[in-house]
């Protein structure tokens, strides 16, 4: 993430909230009542312990399980599926957590074994890791495995080669390119619709926002927590409105309101930018029953299917 998207997010989280009455009203003139949306929002959460990449993290909470029993009690009340992109290590941890979302109904895709950024792995690595991710997936109880997403949206030009592996595993999607210039990893010239890749394996980008100078996922993360709701719920509404699905991920970490402070990884140690990590936990899931009430939900693997239907 770009120095000055971070200064932004700062900036647009210190802002006064607009009164409810003007979000509303602006809502209303952008999207009558009775709009028809044609997609969806591909919801997702990626299972990871971020223990795992701190300093003595085991000192700390865990908090997988239990934010992870949240998710799935949301997603029941609202009656959606949704994909976990689980990393091989927390399946190994976990094998009753993985249980009990394949009980659910929901999605299990890969998310690498030990969540190792592609660039730090060969083609040949990257297939065993995929294999163990796999295997972790399969003792705790997953069947029929298509998807994956790699970690840090690390799939890049220079790691393309990781679609030729996912094919040749028999995977039908990854969700791995962030298309957009950012210091840790990005592919601008990928483009921002989901294409064919290797075979008939699809990749489906991270969705962007659309605003010039703010080029950054509109349903994800940090960016969903911090940026103003309503430039969320436009930028969900101008993307469905145009039949583009909006791929979303969201952690465990993103609802933990109870998390002890610590300096996350892959942020250069500056206490400002941890700063964001914690702001607007407690918003999300509020935020996310909000934004079902307007558009439908969908796991990955639905949504391939029907891409894969229409040719």
């Amino acid at each position: 993430m770009k120095l000055c998207h971070f200064n932004m997010l700062i900036c647009f989280s210190s802002l006064i909230k607009e009164p409810v009455i003007l979000q509303e009203a602006l809502w209303l003139l952008l999207f009558p009542r009775g709009m028809i949306f044609v997609s969806s929002l591909l919801l997702s959460v990626d299972l990871e312990d971020v223990r795992d990449w701190v300093k003595d993290g085991a000192c700390y909470r865990e908090g997988v399980q239990e934010n992870t029993r949240i998710y799935l009690q949301q997603f029941k009340k609202w009656g959606v599926k949704a994909t976990f992109f689980v990393v091989g290590e927390v399946a190994r941890r976990y094998p009753q957590l993985i249980g009990e979302i394949i009980e659910a109904g929901h999605e299990l895709a890969c998310h690498g074994d030990v969540h190792l950024q592609l660039d730090k792995l060969s083609a040949k690595e990257f297939h065993i890791d995929i294999q163990r991710n796999l295997a972790a997936l399969k003792a705790a109880g997953g069947e029929k495995i298509v998807g994956f997403r790699a970690p840090t949206f690390s799939l890049t030009a220079r790691s393309a080669w990781a679609h030729e592996v996912l094919a040749d595993l028999g995977f039908t999607y990854s969700s791995s390119v962030l298309p957009a210039k950012n210091p840790l990893y990005g592919w601008p010239e990928f483009g921002k619709e989901a294409k064919k890749v290797a075979g008939s394996l699809w990749e489906l980008p991270v969705s962007l926002y659309e605003i010039p100078g703010l080029p950054v996922p509109m349903a994800g993360g940090v960016y969903f927590r911090v940026l103003p709701f309503f430039l969320s719920k436009w930028a969900i509404g101008q993307s469905i409105g145009k039949k583009q699905p909006v791929v979303t991920y969201f952690h465990p970490y993103d609802i933990d309101t109870k998390q002890e402070r610590f300096m996350h990884p892959d942020i250069g140690g500056k206490n400002y930018l941890n700063m964001l990590m914690y702001i607007g936990r407690a918003k999300v899931l509020n935020r996310l029953d909000m934004l079902h009430q307007l558009f439908p939900f969908q796991a990955y693997g639905d949504y391939v299917n029907h891409l894969q239907t229409k040719g």
